[in-house]
């Protein structure tokens, strides 16, 4: 009787016990009848094992889990490393591309060419024919008014003559001292910096490649200017401002201008 009812004991404290929450006193109690009871001590070594085994099963379950976090966490990494390599490849395509315009446009022998700039805007029509030869050149700028007035600019430069003639509405009219206009290069996409091309490069969508006038080109956007660049030659042959819903339309023809064609087209519009 006095054995069943320490075993009884046993059983109870045994899950105290394996948890180690128990006394000292307590322990030497149950160490001392786990040497002279051999059922009870059979019950502790397969409770001790079945507990080993579930903390077994659990860390197992846990090793999984965090296997299985490292993993996500590895294949994201890797992901974000992929987008990061093929934003920085496209950034720097697009930084190549900038700078062939550039040098393209900027080695273009500009001593011998015919411009035609025509701009449409909601108020007004304009068209501008630049023809230059070496240092002599005239300009021709015609504007149309929604009101039909129409204005009409001349400036020339022939050997050793230089002049300035405004006509509006048929009255002419001469300045003398006027500084003259620019050669082709003013009409440009010439950014000419590191940083603005990477800026260029790193705005979405600011570069595209398309077909226009059945030419390969570049579209650049920039802010609410869109540019259509030859690739070719790197020159602007189409611009469009959002702001003003204005479009300009450029046409190129090089190694075309005599002076006796400059000299002809300063008799005609200037007598």
């Amino acid at each position: 009787m006095r054995e069943s009812k320490d075993c009884n004991l046993i059983k109870d404290l045994l899950p105290t016990y394996i948890d180690g929450l128990t006394s000292v006193e307590t322990n030497e109690f149950i160490q001392n009848h786990l040497q002279q009871c051999k059922k009870c001590k059979e019950l502790y070594e397969n409770m001790n094992a079945n507990l080993n085994e579930k903390e077994n099963s659990e860390d197992q379950k846990k090793i999984r889990i965090l296997k299985k976090i490292n993993h996500k966490i590895r294949t994201l990494q890797a992901i974000i490393i992929l987008i990061l390599i093929i934003f920085l490849i496209i950034i720097f395509r697009k930084y190549l591309i900038l700078n062939h315009i550039e040098n393209i446009a900027e080695n273009t022998n500009y001593n011998n060419y015919y411009e035609k700039i025509v701009e449409t805007t909601e108020k007004v029509i304009s068209r501008t024919d630049y023809y230059q030869n070496g240092d002599n050149f005239i300009s021709i700028h015609t504007k149309i008014n929604t009101d039909d007035e129409v204005e009409k600019y001349v400036e020339y430069k022939l050997n050793d003559k230089e002049d300035y003639i405004s006509e509006i509405n048929g009255e002419k009219m001469r300045y003398e001292g006027k500084e003259l206009i620019k050669p082709l290069g003013q009409y440009q996409f010439l950014n000419k910096s590191f940083l603005g091309n990477i800026g260029l490069a790193l705005v979405p969508g600011s570069l595209e490649e398309m077909t226009l006038y059945r030419k390969d080109c570049y579209l650049l956007k920039v802010e609410n200017y869109f540019n259509f660049i030859d690739k070719e030659t790197g020159l602007t042959i189409k611009e469009i401002n959002v702001n003003n819903n204005s479009v300009i339309n450029y046409e190129y023809e090089f190694n075309s201008v005599t002076d006796s064609k400059i000299l002809e087209l300063i008799n005609e519009h200037t007598k």
